[in-house]
């Protein structure tokens, strides 16, 4: 969800309104000091296991904006930002931020990422002081950048960088900061923990989502999925733009080499290096960014020309965008979501990439007061995100069980609200980004409970895993398996 905090005044004024801190983890992460020995998850600081860590440009200044771009986005995540967003709204204030936004937003990923640690250790620094969130921020990315980039002999321009963007009133604290660092032992961080602290904490992640794991999933299959690191970059040929064709354009010439084929998916390439080489094609629509599950969830509607189609939570318009490739631009496409906002974004896209036949609506999926009845009804409702951690890792430290609950509950008035809506033998696809079993199986399982009139049809059988209950008809990818979204999609069918 997009954060509603307004960037105005953060390069005059970085301390937020009374930010008070608690534990990152807020799910019992252990605040005595802990130890971290290796196990079969592996150090929680090895250089070599953060891919996120993009090359340093080679200028000092460079360097310093590098740091001070990620530093005030620190500060608007901490205030509900999503990282990508805080990158950007912090890069406007600075013309010269431009160039290093890609290994700043690498700097945010990594510390937000591995927040529960970093916070650990700076409480361990500071352990009797108060501490406002300038102070905060600060001390997570110095921890971050010293402990993954420092590792690999960049200590002096590390220290620099930071010394020159901290405020004044910080710098003693700074300096007392960076000299106990080189002192710190990490094998002070995990001794005496149980099992599932553990794994928390060399995986990154809240303690009552590996012990949901663990009981979901197994504990072999929870580590493996909780240390996955990174997935490919995907691209697709938008044949909407390409003369009705899916292989790659002439034009594209020498960087063709950076693009490696999916196997049994038509157009759908991963991407190796910067996107920005690639700038020119994305602006004129040629080319889509959309994660392989996302695209596959699309295709196993099986849209075809001359359809009526309802796409619900339809912003910000990649799916509406698919499906209206896959139908040739032919038929119809409502699309839905409720935010003005995110509608505005939509618009963009879809002109982007030329679909003609799609409509917006801004109205609660959940109330929609349509009339009309549709062959497909796509529903990609609000959800946990637990798939995608990855592009998203704030998320992890605000979620709950409470919030597994709240969504599988509005998830099930979508799909309530769009059943009197599909034609005669129409259909509904349904998807998360999610991989609980509240929000995915549960929540179908509950629908075909009340709606005798749907069942469930086989889908994608050569991609990802059967869904889990004996929902076998259903799909899940998992990131360390499928090299994709974690992600759940099912097809249910209305018969007569």
């Amino acid at each position: 969800m997009l954060s509603r905090f307004l960037l105005k005044g953060v390069e005059k004024q970085l301390t937020p309104r009374n930010a008070s801190f608690t534990g990152v983890n807020g799910q019992g992460t252990p605040r005595h000091p802990v130890n971290l020995e290796r196990n079969d998850v592996g150090s929680a600081y090895h250089p070599r296991e953060s891919n996120r860590v993009e090359r340093l440009p080679a200028r000092d200044s460079d360097h310093s904006i590098q740091f001070r771009l990620a530093y005030l986005a620190l500060l608007l995540v901490s205030r509900g930002a999503s990282e990508r967003d805080a990158v950007q709204r912090a890069a406007a204030l600075d013309p010269r931020s431009i160039g290093v936004k890609r290994e700043a937003l690498a700097l945010v990923l990594g510390t937000v990422g591995e927040q529960d640690v970093i916070d650990l250790l700076v409480r361990n620094v500071h352990h009797e002081e108060k501490m406002g969130m300038n102070a905060r921020c600060l001390f997570r990315l110095t921890a971050y950048a010293m402990l993954r980039l420092g590792a690999r002999g960049r200590t002096r321009r590390i220290e620099h960088s930071l010394r020159t963007i901290a405020p004044i009133e910080l710098l003693p604290r700074l300096e007392f900061f960076l000299g106990t660092l080189p002192a710190f032992d990490p094998t002070q961080l995990l001794h005496g923990l149980r099992d599932s602290e553990r794994v928390a904490l060399e995986t990154h992640h809240p303690i009552w989502w590996v012990n949901y794991c663990f009981h979901a999933f197994g504990r072999t299959e929870t580590v493996e999925l909780l240390s996955s690191r990174t997935r490919p970059r995907y691209l697709r040929v938008n044949p909407l733009k390409n003369r009705g064709r899916t292989t790659l354009p002439k034009e594209l010439g020498v960087l063709a080499e950076r693009l490696t084929k999916v196997p049994s998916t038509p157009g759908v390439y991963t991407v190796a290096g910067s996107l920005s080489d690639f700038a020119g094609f994305f602006s004129s629509g040629s080319f889509q960014m959309q994660d392989l599950a996302s695209f596959l969830a699309v295709k196993s509607g099986a849209p075809v020309p001359g359809e009526n189609v309802l796409d619900l939570c339809a912003a910000p318009g990649a799916k509406t965008a698919a499906i209206a490739q896959l139908m040739k631009n032919r038929g119809s496409i409502v699309s839905v979501d409720y935010s003005r906002r995110r509608m505005n974004s939509w618009r963009r896209e879809v002109q982007r990439l030329g679909v003609k036949i799609a409509d917006p609506v801004i109205s609660d999926a959940s109330w929609l007061g349509l009339r009309d009845s549709f062959d497909l009804v796509i529903i990609d409702p609000p959800c946990t995100g637990t798939g995608v951690f990855d592009r998203n890792p704030r998320m992890k430290w605000h979620l709950s069980p409470k919030s597994v609950e709240r969504y599988s509950t509005l998830q099930r008035s979508f799909l309530d609200s769009a059943a009197s809506l599909v034609e005669k033998e129409g259909r509904i696809l349904y998807c998360t980004c999610s991989l609980t079993l509240e929000e995915n199986e549960d929540v179908v399982s509950r629908f075909l409970k009340s709606h005798l009139e749907f069942e469930t049809r086989p889908i994608l059988e050569q991609y990802g895993s059967p869904g889990l209950r004996g929902m076998s008809d259903c799909r899940r990818f998992f990131p360390h398996r499928d090299h994709a979204a974690g992600y759940f999609i099912a097809r249910l069918q209305r018969t007569n």
